[in-house]
């Protein structure tokens, strides 16, 4: 079983939704190895076997400050409910159902900063996204650093 993967989601030609394609391109430009999963929905869970921890990167809508860095545990996120549409299939669900599979989930984290309106057919962060990035690239190996290192982190 591999100690830490790293799955990045988002949309590249959402602006801000892409955050994680940024996210992304930061970690491996430093040598990270990182999955981008982009808009994959429930065909991202086959990225979540075989891992004991994994760190999901994301655009995320909590009502908080835009650019602001947010690091959740999955039990953070609000769980699923009611109706929605496979064009609306994000984090939530795609967490419910590895919760909902036979083997034990991996610890889930997730790093993402908060966004405000979306921009369609544009590959630009805006300047609050733009200058979150390095916090989360930092996050997100902090995270890998204390998986391989024995520690815990703690919820933030």
């Amino acid at each position: 079983m591999s100690a830490t993967r790293i799955v990045c989601f988002g949309n590249s030609w959402h602006g801000d939704d892409g955050f994680g394609q940024h996210v992304h391109r930061r970690l491996r430009e430093r040598g990270v190895q990182a999955i981008d999963a982009g808009t994959a929905g429930l065909n991202a869970l086959p990225h979540f076997e075989g891992c004991a921890k994994a760190v999901i990167v994301d655009a995320l809508h909590t009502g908080g400050r835009v650019g602001a860095v947010h690091r959740l545990r999955a039990c953070d996120l609000r769980p699923p409910g009611g109706e929605f549409s496979l064009h609306e299939f994000g984090v939530e669900n795609l967490l419910a159902a590895l919760c909902a599979q036979p083997q034990q989930p991996p610890e889930i984290v997730l790093i993402g900063a908060e966004v405000g309106h979306v921009s369609a057919f544009t590959d630009r962060l805006s300047e609050p996204l733009q200058a979150a990035l390095p916090t989360a690239v930092d996050l997100v190996i902090s995270e890998v650093d204390a998986r391989a290192g024995g520690s815990s982190t703690s919820a933030g």
